[in-house]
C-alpha cells in the first residue's frame, strides 16, 4: 500500500534556496506579479509593472491577449514537440525575445549582463534598451553567442543617434 501511496503524492525534495521555493510555486505571470509586489520597493514594482505614458498598448495588449485561447489537444504523443521558429534567418528554440528594458539595474546589480546571459542560455535574441545602463560593449562581452539587437530612439538631434 506504501508503494502504490508514494507512486501517486510523489514526493518532492524540499527546496532550501528561498529564491526557488517562491518561484517554483508560480504557475503563471499574475503569480510573478504578486511575489514581485510582496518583495520590491513600491516605485521599482511600478516602473516594472508598468508601461510608458498613459498605458494604451499595455492595455490594448493584454486586452488582445485576453481574447486568445487554447484547444488543447489532450492525450497526444508530445515527445516530439518542435517550437522552433524561423526568425529573419536565425533559427530560434521558442518564439519569443527579451524585450528592450531600460534601467534594469534597479532590480539586480548586473542588470542588462545578467538578461543577455539569460537569453543566450535560452538560446533568444536580445534586444538592449537605448535607457540602457552597461554599455552596447559589455552587454556583446557578456552575450557572445547571442543575436543582440539595439532599440534606437530617434531624436531631433540626430547626432545622439550616431
Amino acid at each position: 500500500m506504501y508503494r502504490t501511496f508514494r507512486s501517486v503524492v510523489r514526493f518532492k525534495s524540499i527546496e532550501l534556496d528561498p529564491v526557488e521555493r517562491r518561484l517554483s510555486s508560480c504557475a503563471d505571470i499574475e503569480d510573478l506579479r504578486r511575489i514581485a509586489r510582496r518583495r520590491l520597493p513600491r516605485g521599482v514594482f511600478d516602473y516594472i509593472d508598468g508601461a510608458a505614458e498613459d498605458e494604451r498598448t499595455l492595455e490594448r495588449n493584454s486586452s488582445a491577449f485576453g481574447r486568445l485561447g487554447l484547444r488543447p489537444n489532450v492525450l497526444r504523443d508530445v515527445s516530439d514537440i518542435d517550437t522552433s521558429v524561423d526568425f529573419f534567418g536565425s533559427t530560434l528554440p521558442l518564439p519569443l525575445m527579451l524585450s528592450p528594458t531600460g534601467y534594469t539595474r534597479i532590480t539586480n546589480s548586473q542588470g542588462e549582463l545578467a538578461v543577455v546571459r539569460a537569453a543566450q542560455r535560452a538560446g533568444i535574441p536580445y534586444s538592449l534598451s537605448t535607457m540602457a545602463t552597461r554599455s552596447i560593449e559589455e552587454v556583446a562581452e557578456a552575450g557572445p553567442n547571442v543575436d543582440k539587437w539595439f532599440q534606437v530612439y530617434t531624436w531631433r538631434d540626430r547626432g545622439l543617434v550616431a
